[in-house]
């Protein structure tokens, strides 16, 4: 063998080491990169009168209201949930929402009935944190 092949040898070990710790890292980026994810409403939204759903290919949150407390139910164990509700000056008022022990029901106490009753269309923002991932939605809360 010449020296030449004899290096080969020796060093490709450290090549295929440094190589997987490369790809792990750029991974790793691609990951971070991408953890904002949009819900959509699904079909009509009047929180006074039916649940609301919002959705993603991998999370399914459905809003409804009862007696002054907001209720939002998940497919998959959340770990926080902000909820805003924002009037026609622009103001928003947010809730942090509470969870229960398997954190797949949230709920707080909320002005939602008294806002709707006052606006006949009010915008909701939702934001939820799932596995390092947000996912976030801005709908309408109307009577139409």
């Amino acid at each position: 063998m010449n020296s030449h092949t004899k290096m080969a040898i020796f060093i490709a070990p450290f090549l295929v080491v440094g190589g997987y710790i490369a790809a792990d890292y750029y991974k790793q980026e691609q990951a971070e990169s991408r953890n904002l994810f949009e819900l959509s409403i699904e079909g009509h939204c009047n929180l006074l009168k039916n649940p609301c759903i919002l959705k993603n290919e991998q999370l399914t949150l459905t809003l409804s209201n009862k007696n002054n407390i907001t209720i939002i139910k998940s497919n998959h164990p959340l770990e926080e949930v902000i909820l805003s509700f924002v009037d026609k000056a622009n103001k928003e008022t947010r809730y942090q929402m509470k969870p229960d022990k398997n954190n797949q029901f949230w709920q707080s106490e909320t002005l939602a009935s008294s806002l709707l009753r006052q606006s006949p269309e009010l915008k909701m923002r939702l934001i939820s944190l799932v596995n390092k991932g947000y996912y976030f939605g801005e709908f309408y809360s109307n009577e139409h």
